[in-house]
């Protein structure tokens, strides 16, 4: 290993004096201001990062990281594919209407949701859904038993309305339209 002679030091040391001398030659009053702000900033941060919060939070993030990561990537699938700009979009639009509400708009809405509530309560005690449900069936089995085939003539038509089951249907329609206006009207 080779010593350095008290000459190379001295030299070195001259070398290390005019850096530092050349260096503080050119540092302004804005640089020492804009570092010492830097440096203010920072222990703000630190003291920020330090909180006990901030701490508990950096302590569980291994923990949770794997759920994290699962649920950043599904917001990632979701902005891809466009549904979260639509999510966002209606939460907008939410947020509009309910800003745009007022007292009495709110109060004909609940109004309108009650007499909903009433009227399909008005439509299940009456056996509406036993009633559509039947009337789905007949007229798919209709569907099923004229596919494919002729029109009646006017014959078989006449012999049709002679027969129990027909006569029933259609006192029923007939019925049906005479007591329509009545409840339209109402």
């Amino acid at each position: 290993m080779a010593t350095e002679t008290p000459q190379a030091q001295n030299a070195e040391q001259h070398k290390l004096v005019g850096f530092t001398n050349a260096a503080m030659n050119a540092v302004t009053g804005e640089m020492v201001s804009t570092i010492a702000e830097t440096g203010v900033k920072m222990v703000e941060m630190a003291d920020d990062i330090l909180q006990p919060e901030t701490l508990s939070l950096l302590k569980t993030l291994p923990e949770v990281a794997e759920n994290l990561e699962r649920t950043l990537m599904e917001v990632k699938r979701m902005e891809e594919s466009g549904v979260l700009k639509s999510l966002l979009q209606l939460a907008d639009m939410a947020a509009a209407m309910k800003g745009a509400m007022t007292g009495p708009m709110v109060t004909d809405m609940a109004e309108k949701a009650i007499k909903g509530v009433e009227l399909a309560d008005s439509f299940v005690q009456l056996g509406a859904i036993d009633l559509v449900d039947g009337m789905l069936t007949a007229f798919h089995h209709a569907q099923e038993e004229t596919k494919g085939k002729e029109p009646l003539s006017s014959m078989q038509l006449m012999k049709a309305v002679t027969q129990k089951e027909t006569r029933e249907g259609m006192t029923l329609m007939i019925s049906f339209l005479q007591n329509l206006p009545k409840q339209l009207n109402k």
